[in-house]
């Protein structure tokens, strides 16, 4: 951290770097939404039957992942746009992803200052304490 700016340290060879990107979306259709995933799956599995879409998108995560590959947010598709940057000093490194559903304090699709928590809009709520025993 310098100048208490995290990230603005110099840049150094063997320096890793990690991007956590936070996008919030609302369901408001859940059926149309998981037949477009499922869709979208086929697309992206050629010979992928019908079937074979309904096994592998079953829950909110799947069909937010098979959506964000397809848009081009997540999968091979980024790494191979990465791949490009190899010549100008940038190797592309592993990627995860979590799916959070009901999460109490979305973030707001208009800026605004109140809508955080903390400072860490990636701090997950904590877990319920254990009842402390006597």
């Amino acid at each position: 951290m310098t100048d208490g700016i995290a990230g603005a340290e110099p840049l150094v060879d063997g320096m890793n770097l990690s991007v956590r990107l936070r996008r919030d979306f609302t369901v408001t259709d859940a059926g149309r939404l998981l037949a477009a995933a499922r869709r979208i799956h086929q697309e992206l599995e050629p010979g992928a039957s019908a079937e074979d879409a309904a096994e592998m998108v079953s829950c909110a995560a799947d069909a937010l992942f098979v959506v964000l590959e397809h848009a081009g947010l997540l999968g091979d598709a980024v790494d191979d746009r990465f791949t490009a940057y190899a010549g100008d000093g940038l190797a592309i490194g592993g990627w995860r992803a979590e799916v959070v559903t009901d999460e109490p304090w979305p973030l707001s699709p208009q800026p605004r200052g109140d809508c955080l928590r903390s400072d860490d809009v990636f701090a997950l709520p904590a877990e319920a304490s254990p009842p402390l025993e006597h």
